[in-house]
């Protein structure tokens, strides 16, 4: 397989999970990578529900884009009732918007401007360019297998030390695979902050909790977990000491545990999801989901009772408008799967799948852990090795991805001593009995 020759052309395609949406820009491949970066702060996983937003500038056809979410503004004044799909603009800071798809809550574009009074009034003012989530990419025809094409290049990490943990950034310096430039990490804001040398992790190792800690001896309010949307329109508490001791009690009685419990802490697993419709959905590359059952779900301040014991519970909820969902949103990817995100900034919040009705995978970056984005008291991680869904990358210009975050996330945690996933060290060692 050969890389395109440089004089040649690709086509970029930024499309939406449910196709509502499209846009397109035709690129000469020496124009290529496209420059991107990696952003952690409390704001962008708030608003996605990953651990981090991959962005790069859009080489396309900007005013499309203006007159789409042009066009969604219009509609959501007019109430929407069209039947049309708009593209809604959300405020996420004084001078950036999040533009995302009105039915499916895909993240497709930043909208940067240069002064906070013209994002503020952004359906009239000209902004100053546009960052398509890289997750959203697609490189249409027949280099779309090419494994040598390199469509994005991540310069660097920045606002690492919102994370409190390190988050991601911690297996993600070598982004770019092993024959890329290395990504810089800076705790906050670009060439304004305490940059991160080379070779090292943000925080040190040692300074991390120990990977047995747990909520389990958290009593009452404090082995509870809030989980929100950037624009607080949807808001619940994970119950995490309570399922930790729950888990725990159900072992001591014989029961087995499902997969996603660690066996030994009773902790939520975290998985890598490189799931093309999950990547799609979220506009991350890679995203991190927890579980949980729906019966270790509760609606957060007064009047916390009340919250579905399960997903088709959750799904009659939802279309009963019932207002202690708030801002939720729905979208049916397939008649097997209710995706939640929130209608106002876009944060992905649940997946549920109807062979699954006792529990849902929660997006972690809407996770507000007092000990980082990572949230360990709560959950156990799947570092290194395979990832979940990761044949949608192999093949694809997202190949080398793959491999940098299982090669990387690997060294982290045996430099850390994290345990090995549970699941992996019984795959393996089955793996080992049947060669002998």
């Amino acid at each position: 397989m050969t890389t395109p020759a440089d004089n040649t052309t690709v086509t970029l395609q930024a499309q939406c999970l449910c196709r509502a949406h499209t846009f397109t820009a035709t690129v000469p491949v020496s124009a290529l990578p496209l420059r991107g970066s990696s952003c952690h702060c409390t704001s962008c996983r708030h608003v996605t529900g990953a651990l981090r937003t991959s962005s790069a500038a859009w080489p396309g056809d900007a005013a499309a884009i203006v007159r789409a979410a042009a066009a969604g503004s219009a509609k959501d004044a007019a109430g929407n009732d069209d039947g049309g799909v708009p593209l809604r603009r959300y405020r996420r800071s004084p001078r950036l918007n999040v533009l995302f798809c009105g039915r499916c809550g895909s993240k497709l574009f930043f909208e940067e401007f240069e002064a906070p009074a013209a994002a503020a009034a952004a359906a009239t003012a000209n902004p100053a360019g546009y960052r398509v989530f890289t997750g959203v990419l697609s490189v249409l025809g027949e280099v779309q297998t090419q494994t040598q094409l390199r469509v994005v290049r991540c310069e660097d990490h920045i606002y690492v030390g919102d994370t409190g943990d390190g988050g991601a950034a911690a297996w993600l310096r070598g982004i770019n695979g092993e024959d890329g430039p290395c990504a810089r990490v800076w705790l906050g804001g670009r060439g304004e902050s305490e940059e991160v040398p080379p070779g090292k992790w943000w925080p040190a190792v040692g300074e991390l909790l120990s990977p047995e800690v747990t909520l389990k001896a958290a009593e009452g309010d404090r082995g509870n977990v809030p989980f929100r949307c950037h624009c607080g329109g949807v808001q619940f508490v994970l119950r995490a000491g309570e399922a930790q001791r729950d888990w725990e009690e159900r072992q001591r009685r014989g029961e087995e545990l499902p997969v996603w419990i660690d066996p030994v802490t009773h902790k939520a697993l975290v998985v890598m999801d490189c799931c093309d419709s999950c990547r799609i959905w979220n506009g991350a590359e890679v995203l991190n989901w927890t579980f949980a059952l729906v019966e270790h779900i509760s609606f957060a301040g007064p009047g916390a009772d009340g919250f579905s014991k399960t997903t088709p519970e959750l799904k009659q909820a939802f279309e009963a408008n019932d207002g202690r969902l708030g801002t939720l949103a729905m979208y049916a990817s397939s008649p097997e799967v209710q995706r939640y995100f929130c209608s106002k900034c876009s944060a992905c919040v649940f997946f549920a799948i109807n062979s699954r009705p006792e529990m849902v995978d929660i997006g972690l970056g809407l996770l507000d852990s007092p000990d980082g984005a990572r949230a360990e008291r709560v959950t156990s991680w799947a570092l290194g090795g395979r990832l979940t869904w990761q044949k949608d990358f192999e093949g694809t210009w997202r190949e080398g991805l793959l491999h940098a975050i299982s090669r990387d996330s690997e060294l982290w945690r045996i430099e850390r001593g994290y345990p090995k996933n549970w699941v992996r060290a019984a795959r393996e060692k089955a793996a080992e009995a049947g060669g002998k």
